[in-house]
């Protein structure tokens, strides 16, 4: 039969079917029928099987589909006959250069894929890669996110790229943790030469300790202008630098540590005195008192005290009373100084306080005077204070009536002697609570973690350091309290915490249901095989309980539980699961 006188699809079927039939010929034909909107094949049967085995099956099919849905003029390609008259379509062209640019008008883009043959053939395509990306173009706010993630040492790169990322990179925001380089603490050449550079001004954290070459006004005045997030003063001579630089260094700071050494000074009429001297304290107080950037201030001792005593009440109270935040260890005062600082009538914005081992006989401090700073705290943290019973009464029941705290961190004290009813109420009207190295008494405890199981309490993560006793819990109390927590930790050296039915309940109840995020903090998770008696938890349950969890900690090197629970918690994957990350030492999985 003549193909010539059947059209359509019948004529492309006969001259098909002959050229797989007579002459051998592979074929294979993909084509849409308008009339079904289906897509058919036409092809020798070998040809057929092999291309039903590969993903270009499906993707053809789509192709034809699209096309047809597109609407748009179609026009006849044949590659077999267009090569026969020597003209390969996109596969070659002539091109005119203008500027030493390449002009392409005769053929679209070099296709992404190529036959065989084709790869061989010697033309041109227009390019297909695309221009080069301007990052200039890129909004301000972008770039900054991008660089907020890059190390001061990357930045330093960064700001030679152009004007543009330098007029980004240059914030001082996103120089977080830019320390003095450690060559400028060797020479004093280095030092100054440094501050020389634009770069020096970029400086967010110094520590002025160990330096090998002592300090002296030439040196402090490059510091002058900077606006440091943080300012550390320790091991250091300052014997050679003004007062009033000093104060003006430690003023134009975010946050500044003075941490008095060890080493005196030998004073002219023979007397040692702290090296920090008499008075650079003053000109900082008095510098604090007129105008400050200060926030944090953190004052601490050596094996003697920080000796504050001769500081003006007054002036102390006004300097002190600017900061929000207030450390202070082994730090020397009188008593009407204290009474000064933390008196009602004075105006305050003070939102934290660490005070650890003041040098003053507490014995004879009325305690009212701490009773309003303490009630509008957001965190309080007393260590190692030596206060007596009535003192520790007085607090408690003030913090009762009154009490702002968000966090409050107690730690070597003996607080035996306060009643269960009245620490419990305490503890569990604050969010974030830390016990460490406290006597308590059982019934304290008990109530602690009766309250908190009951669900009436607004404290979510409570740490336990060294404190004795809490295996004589009652097993269900301490499980339906830890499980209503956040966050729990806990540590007890030599010995167990926990004993076999309290680990078991725990996990029990954590089985059912938790408000548990995590185990152990916020910020320092706890590896799961170091709980006490892990191992003899039912692996079962031990998984059920885990996947209540959001974050898992494998201690994989080191383990301690048995196979089977491994597998238990690891199978459990493939059903519901609350959790989105497992970390294992230094590696972490986000799920």
């Amino acid at each position: 039969m003549n193909a010539n006188e059947i059209y359509g699809y019948q004529g492309l079927r006969v001259e098909t079917q002959a050229m797989i039939e007579n002459e051998q010929t592979p074929f294979l034909c993909f084509h849409f029928d308008k009339m079904s909107k289906r897509v058919f094949i036409m092809a020798d049967s070998e040809s057929l099987k092999k291309v039903r085995e590969v993903q270009a099956f499906v993707e053809i099919e789509d192709i034809l589909k699209s096309v047809f849905d597109e609407r748009k003029k179609l026009t006849m390609y044949d590659q077999k006959f267009e090569v026969g008259r020597g003209r390969p379509s996109y596969l070659s062209c002539e091109h005119k250069k203008a500027g030493g640019v390449s002009h392409h008008t005769c053929h679209g883009l070099k296709p992404q894929y190529q036959l065989s043959w084709e790869k061989n053939l010697t033309g041109c395509f227009e390019d297909r890669a695309h221009a080069d990306a301007n990052y200039e173009k890129l909004p301000k706010e972008i770039l900054r996110e991008i660089f907020d993630y890059m190390k001061p040492s990357v930045l330093k790169s960064v700001i030679l790229v152009c004007k543009y990322w330098k007029s980004v990179a240059d914030e001082p925001a996103l120089w977080k943790g830019f320390n003095l380089p450690s060559k400028c603490k060797k020479s004093g050449k280095k030092f100054l030469k440094f501050f020389q550079k634009s770069i020096s001004s970029k400086l967010q954290i110094l520590s002025l300790d160990n330096f090998a070459f002592q300090l002296n006004d030439d040196h402090i005045q490059k510091l002058l202008n900077l606006e440091l997030k943080k300012l550390t003063i320790g091991n250091i001579d300052l014997f050679n630098i003004s007062d009033d630089f000093l104060a003006q260094v430690v003023n134009n700071s975010k946050e500044c540590e003075i941490l008095e050494p060890e080493a005196k000074l030998n004073t002219s009429d023979g007397i040692n005195i702290n090296i920090l001297g008499l008075n650079k304290l003053k000109a900082i107080f008095r510098k604090m008192e007129s105008e400050t950037n200060l926030k944090s201030l953190t004052l601490a001792g050596s094996d003697k005290a920080l000796d504050l005593s001769f500081v003006p009440s007054s002036s102390l109270a006004n300097a002190l009373n600017k900061l929000e935040s207030l450390a202070l260890c082994q730090v020397k005062f009188r008593q009407n100084q204290l009474k000064t600082i933390f008196d009602m009538s004075v105006e305050t914005k003070f939102k934290s306080l660490d005070l650890k081992s003041l040098t003053l006989d507490l014995d004879s401090v009325d305690m009212e005077i701490f009773d309003s700073a303490f009630s509008n705290l957001s965190e309080l943290i007393l260590n190692g204070l030596g206060l007596d019973n009535n003192q520790l009464k007085h607090v408690a029941e003030n913090l009762d009536k009154s009490c702002k705290l968000k966090t409050l961190k107690i730690s070597n004290t003996n607080m035996k002697e306060l009643p269960p009813g009245l620490l419990a109420r305490v503890v569990t009207k604050i969010s974030c609570v830390g016990i460490e190295s406290v006597e308590m008494t059982v019934d304290q405890l008990e109530q602690i973690f009766h309250i908190i199981s009951t669900g009436s309490s607004s404290i979510k993560q409570l740490n336990l350091f060294g404190i004795a006793d809490i295996h004589e819990i009652n097993p269900e109390t301490l499980a339906k309290g830890i499980n209503k927590l956040q966050f729990f930790d806990f540590a007890n050296i030599g010995e167990n915490v926990f004993t076999e039915n309290q680990t078991k309940e725990m996990f029990e109840v954590m089985s059912q249901g938790t408000s548990l995020k995590k185990l152990g903090t916020a910020s320092e998770p706890l590896a799961l095989e170091w709980m006490d008696n892990i191992g003899k938890v039912d692996p079962e349950i031990l998984a059920k309980a885990i996947h209540n969890l959001e974050e898992v900690t494998l201690a994989l090197e080191e383990s301690y539980l048995p196979l089977p629970q491994y597998m238990a918690i690891f199978k459990k994957f493939g059903g519901k699961s609350k959790i989105k990350k497992i970390s294992s030492q230094e590696e972490e999985i986000y799920l």
